[in-house]
C-alpha cells in the first residue's frame, strides 16, 4: 500500500506551515509542507486552498494525474512540490482572492500571486 500519490517523496526534513513558506520565500525549492485544506476546485479538484494558522496558498498539481478529493475538505494533509510565482490577470487574481476567502476591493491590475505546485500527495493512515 503506497502511502503518496504522485512522484515518490523526496524531502525529509521537516514540514513547513503555510506560512513559514511564505516568510523565508522559499521559491523553486522542493519542500513539504502541511496544512489544513479550506476550499477545493468543485469541477476537477485540480486546485485547492491550504491553510495554517492565518496563512494560505493555492495549490495546484504538476500532473493532471492528480487532483484533490471533496472528501478531503477540512483535512490536515501534507504535501511536496514548489513555490513558484504567477501572473495572472484582474479578474484572475480576485477570483483566486475570493476563493482564498480575501478581500478583493483593492485588487487592481496584474498581480504576481504565489502559488504551491504539488508533485507528491502523502497520505496518512
Amino acid at each position: 500500500n503506497k502511502e503518496y500519490m504522485g512522484k515518490e517523496p523526496k524531502y525529509y526534513g521537516s514540514s513547513l506551515s503555510v506560512s513559514e513558506l511564505l516568510n523565508r520565500n522559499l521559491k523553486q525549492t522542493h519542500v513539504r509542507i502541511r496544512g489544513k485544506v479550506v476550499n477545493i476546485c468543485k469541477t476537477e479538484g485540480c486546485w485547492f486552498i491550504l491553510q495554517s494558522n492565518e496563512s494560505t496558498i493555492r495549490c495546484v498539481f504538476e500532473e493532471p494525474s492528480l487532483f484533490m478529493d471533496m472528501q478531503n475538505m477540512g483535512k490536515a494533509m501534507s504535501f511536496e512540490g514548489l513555490l513558484k510565482d504567477e501572473i495572472v490577470d484582474e479578474e484572475t487574481a480576485k477570483s483566486y482572492a475570493s476563493q482564498e476567502g480575501k478581500a478583493v476591493s483593492s485588487i487592481v491590475g496584474k498581480q504576481r500571486i504565489s502559488v504551491f505546485v504539488i508533485s507528491t500527495i502523502l497520505l496518512e493512515e
